[in-house]
């Protein structure tokens, strides 16, 4: 019997951090996304796969599910509404695209778990329907992933299928003459069973296809045709034959630094293809339940060809997570994962604080030890070897967060005690810079007094819940490798207590004290270069109280009206996973502020000549910005946590 249309899949690998808008030196989430008339950016590619009537697979990390659910959750709807009309199937992966083969099964799972939860939430409500497989960076290892991929007791029971590199399928000799010459072998297109892989079965990506899509030049057109004549012809004698595209999602969406006018191309593409009857374009899940797959081949470890061999990070990815420059950030991951590991075993410590600490250094692996390759499109054409990329830099740095995270689940027992109250000194985070604590029984607070004597982290034990209030470490850095430095731009990380102008000024302590009433701490600008020298910061927390009071004395009256931001979190966790849908704004008499379920953060000023302003940056990251005027030089303000089970109309 003459087969119908050779079988062909396109699977699109969105891969983004939790990003923001306002980036001086690359594209925001907005552009990235796309505008809602879908004319650019991603939903521009969806819009066209929708307007040809092509299926596609679509792989998009959690951290960029978590970012898209907060600034476009519209964009994630419109993703559920394409699977609604069977246009799309989604791809499993982890949830920060960490390099698998570096990280142990416990971590491993944890993300896969993390990005099915997220998938659950805001794209498809069947777990168990997502099947396929994205190798983060395809950097495969059977003996080290097959195991943990067919899992049952993963959120879906295990995936059917992964996508791997069509020369991996090559082992040796015939690996390396393939990649200097592609020539067309009909098993390169062929579904296997993986030797040793618990029943997995692999699909292989086509290195020839990928680089021919979109129809950027008339060679590409001709050499698609070619192959397509080729496996046309295989496809009479041949079993399992299955021709499979998959790449970055922004090659075919023109997001820079890829070329401008590649969406333009992949409509032709697609315009080719939707009039081509000897290609049947496929969802992988429903083609491979009207196949037999019976053949078994030895998958090697190994990656797609340029990272592999051009960008030199090597089969096995070593090259990059051993090299000498990269050592410093490996050694964070590495005693940030040992300090989270020691703590999970103790079983009095189980909390939100320790599931975020968990979730935060898993999104401080992203592309773990990615290096800006010489001749990669993403380099900026300044080095001459491959060097770590400084938002890999950054986000490895940030790992150090976690700490404070961990101290925070730690200190958690601390607060069963309603006569508790404490005060220290300490670097928490292994950063170099001793940080403030300020606890009672119902809140902690972390303040750094190096920049900008700001409050940079509040932790909530209100209700006996625990969750992080102010801060929201996991949102993008950008090359910012400091955990507790301001964020210029875009102003992603204001925490509390941020003065316009005067936000990397550096504090001394003039005192700290705890006695049964209260703790106080009195932070002065040290700052001498500063217009701000000698203004001071008096934060003071009393004994039952989840309230934090603020003075600023000696206001030099040259830096009138001083502005000043506070960044609130509701929940950090709970903002990450669910993104704005619970937060409704809270108003109660002179107070304002956010509610995220029964937890309430709120500003109010406490003295004459402070006036609410509307904030530079009202929305950050993760968070919400509250900000004041000072009018004189001295001015009194609270910020206060509270939860509210039943809320009240009069209070919004």
């Amino acid at each position: 019997m003459i087969k119908q249309g050779m079988p062909f899949a396109i699977v699109h690998h969105a891969n983004q951090y939790l990003i923001t808008n306002g980036y001086l030196n690359r594209p925001g989430i907005s552009e990235i996304i796309g505008s809602p008339d879908a004319s650019c950016g991603l939903r521009a590619v969806m819009h066209l796969h929708s307007l040809y009537n092509i299926p596609f697979h679509l792989h998009i990390s959690g951290t960029f599910i978590e970012a898209c659910a907060w600034y476009d959750p519209l964009f994630l709807e419109e993703i559920k509404d394409l699977q609604a009309h069977r246009l799309v199937e989604i791809i499993g992966s982890t949830y920060a695209q960490n390099i698998m083969t570096l990280f142990d099964c416990k971590q491993n799972k944890f993300q896969i778990q993390e990005e099915l939860d997220l998938i659950h939430t805001w794209i498809h409500p069947n777990r168990q329907a997502v099947k396929g497989f994205w190798v983060p960076e395809r950097v495969w290892d059977t003996h080290k992933l097959a195991k943990l991929l067919t899992d049952s007791t993963l959120k879906n029971h295990g995936f059917q299928y992964v996508l791997v590199d069509d020369r991996l399928l090559l082992q040796n000799d015939a690996r390396k003459k393939y990649d200097q010459k592609p020539i067309f072998q009909p098993e390169l297109f062929q579904a296997y069973r993986i030797r040793n892989g618990n029943g997995l079965i692999a699909l292989p990506l086509s290195y020839p296809i990928r680089i021919s899509v979109p129809f950027e030049k008339k060679i590409q057109a001709k050499n698609f045709s070619q192959i397509f004549d080729q496996l046309y012809k295989a496809n009479q004698q041949e079993q399992n034959l299955i021709a499979i595209y998959g790449d970055d999602m922004e090659k075919v969406a023109a997001i820079p630094p890829w070329n401008p006018q590649a969406l333009i191309h992949y409509q032709h593409f697609l315009d080719w293809l939707s009039s081509n009857k000897r290609i049947e374009p496929v969802l992988l899940q429903q083609w491979l339940s009207n196949q037999v797959i019976e053949s078994e081949i030895k998958i090697g470890t190994g990656s797609y060809r340029e990272l592999a061999t051009e960008f030199g990070a090597g089969e096995d990815y070593q090259n990059w997570a051993n090299s000498k420059a990269w050592a410093p950030y490996q050694s964070i991951l590495n005693k940030t994962w040992k300090k989270l590991n020691k703590l999970s075993t103790h079983k009095n410590v189980d909390c939100s604080l320790l599931t975020l600490a968990h979730k935060h250094f898993s999104a401080c692996t992203y592309e773990t030890a990615w290096h800006d390759a010489v001749n990669s499109i993403h380099s900026d054409g300044n080095q001459s070897i491959a060097m770590p990329a400084p938002w890999a830099r950054s986000l490895a740095s940030h790992a150090k967060t976690s700490s404070i995270l961990i101290k925070a689940a730690i200190w958690k027992k601390d607060h069963g005690s309603t006569n508790f109250l404490h005060c220290d000194i300490a670097d928490i985070d292994d950063d170099g810079h001793k940080e403030v604590i300020l606890r009672n029984h119902l809140i902690a607070a972390v303040f750094s007094p190096n920049f900008g004597g700001r409050l940079i982290y509040l932790i909530s034990y209100l209700s006996n819940q625990d969750a992080l209030v102010v801060g929201n470490p996991s949102d993008d850095w950008n090359w910012l490798e400091e955990p507790n430095d301001f964020m210029d731009s875009p102003m992603n990380h204001p925490g509390a207590f941020a003065d316009h102008r005067f936000e990397h000024d550096k504090y001394k302590i003039h005192s700290l004290l705890a006695n049964k009433q209260r703790t106080e701490l009195i932070l002065m600008n040290d700052q001498k270069d500063s217009p701000a020298f000698g203004l001071i910061k008096r934060f003071t927390i009393e004994h039952h109280s989840s309230q934090i009071h603020a003075s600023y004395e000696q206001i030099p009256p040259s830096i009138l009206p001083l502005s000043l931001d506070i960044g609130l979190s509701p929940d950090y966790l709970q903002l990450l996973r669910n993104g704005r849908r619970n937060i409704l704004p809270y108003q109660h008499k002179n107070r304002k502020g956010f509610q995220n379920g029964n937890l309430i953060a709120w500003m109010e000023p406490k003295s004459n000549h402070i006036n609410w302003i509307f904030p530079r940056n009202p929305i950050f990251g993760h968070g919400f910005c509250l900000s004041f005027h000072i009018t004189s030089s001295s001015a009194a303000l609270c910020l206060g946590i509270a939860t509210h089970p039943n809320r009240k109309e009069d209070e919004i």
